[in-house]
């Protein structure tokens, strides 16, 4: 696999490396059946470096992906950590919000500091909003665990940083590049993002018995909704977040995953 990998303890990564740049399109879901729980994403770029960053630095440890953008060495584009809890981001357009000057400041960004310190999207939830998002935001988070619970945190319509949420149990949780407070008017960004989304949500809307839901199965969504234009998908991921295992996809190679467990990337810092 071309990808250039490199290993990182970061014990402090501020929030001026870590702005989701408005480069980023992806497609990325979760996906939970019986037992089994599938996180996977398209990272579609221009051409770039990719990065393995792990950080041991927390209560819990973090396997990153990341990519430098311009005078931004990294960003920490996508992370799972030891207990199942995951996220990766998606660019939306840029929306305003209502600032928060008497919560927190993010000294360093939110996402990477409760990825430490978190082992559950309920968890997330209960801390994310007591930090100050500023007064406009061109990105949303997606969240998920190994019990199945997945959440999107997104601008509302009315200023307040919001979320959408999956519950346990079967089902799946779908973003691309419009902010799923929209989904519902039907106000989408453009063509580009919601043909993505449909693609991926009638395939997965066909998933039946719990060994239906493979990494292979979940890779075919991804080949589905991959793009070859100007955003290229540079790789792909699938996390089986049960047994903390990922399988990587270079330049839409999807029939050669790249496969990492993530107790052994820790374990080598």
């Amino acid at each position: 696999m071309k990808i250039i990998v490199k290993l990182f303890v970061f014990v402090s990564l501020f929030l001026s490396l870590l702005i989701v740049p408005t480069t980023i399109a992806c497609t990325i879901f979760t996906v939970s059946n019986g037992e089994t729980v599938m996180f996977g994403g398209n990272e579609d770029q221009t051409p770039n470096s990719s990065f393995l960053v792990v950080d041991n630095s927390g209560t819990f440890g973090v396997v990153y992906f990341a990519t430098p953008w311009k005078e931004m060495p990294l960003v920490m584009q996508m992370g799972i950590n030891e207990m199942g809890l995951c996220y990766d981001g998606n660019w939306i357009p840029k929306e305003k919000l209502n600032p928060h000057p008497e919560r927190k400041s993010q000294n360093e960004w939110a996402v990477t500091q409760l990825m430490r310190e978190a082992s559950t999207v309920k968890e997330v939830l209960s801390k994310i909003f007591t930090y100050n998002w500023g007064s406009s935001i061109s990105y949303q988070v997606h969240f998920a665990d190994k019990s199945g619970e997945a959440a999107v945190i997104h601008p509302g319509t009315n200023g307040e940083l919001t979320y959408t949420r999956k519950s346990k149990g079967n089902g799946y949780l779908i973003s691309t590049n419009f902010n799923l407070a929209k989904l519902d008017k039907g106000n989408w960004s453009s063509s580009y993002s919601s043909d993505r989304y449909k693609t991926a949500d009638k395939m997965l809307s066909k998933i039946g018995a719990q060994n239906d839901l493979t990494m292979e199965l979940i890779a075919s969504v991804l080949n589905a909704t991959h793009q070859n234009s100007f955003y290229q998908t540079l790789y792909s991921f699938v996390f089986d977040l049960q047994y903390l295992r990922i399988n990587l996809y270079y330049d839409r190679q999807f029939d050669s995953p790249y496969m990492l467990d993530v107790k052994k990337e820790l374990a080598k810092t």
